[in-house]
């Protein structure tokens, strides 16, 4: 039987404020250096869609709300399975800045900069971002019409994104 520490699930915050996305440089692992979208691994006791919101807020000190989920990438490297999350969330209230612990910058990049290959940004974060920009991405939104009372469900644990 697998060890379940070998399933990770992550989120990813893309947040966009106008024409631009925000994005963090992480201090450490395979990512140091390269600017990618804020985000983390859920702790015990929240949604994926609470666990993004407090991640943007913690590595920027930005307030944003969800809109919906963006995308998923699922990999798989030997025994160990991990799963991430991308939601689109807007932008409320706030500049960014880094953490300084896990995070060295935190800013916002237009298009053109995304544009640029010189601008040193993961893959993966510079082919969404430039997606979100250009109008070429398609939400999951929060169904707020589910009936969760009648399902037996509370929707601040049990969340359906359709």
């Amino acid at each position: 039987m697998p060890k379940h520490d070998d399933h990770v699930v992550a989120v990813g915050g893309v947040v966009r404020r106008g024409d631009a996305i925000l994005m963090v440089r992480p201090c450490y692992g395979p990512s140091r250096g390269c600017y990618l979208f804020p985000g983390g691994l859920l702790e015990p006791g929240e949604t994926l869609d609470q666990a993004v919101v407090r991640e943007v807020s913690e590595e920027t000190g930005i307030q944003a709300v969800v809109r919906g989920v963006l995308g998923l990438r699922t990999r798989c490297d030997g025994p160990r399975t991990d799963t991430y999350v991308m939601f689109l969330l807007d932008w409320v209230a706030g500049e960014p800045q880094a953490d300084g612990q896990e995070i060295d910058d935190a800013r916002f990049f237009s298009l053109a900069q995304l544009r640029d290959p010189a601008t040193p940004v993961t893959a993966l974060s510079r082919y969404v971002a430039q997606r979100v920009l250009e109008g070429r991405c398609v939400l999951q939104l929060f169904a707020s019409d589910f009936d969760y009372t009648a399902a037996g469900r509370d929707p601040l644990t049990w969340r359906l994104f359709c």
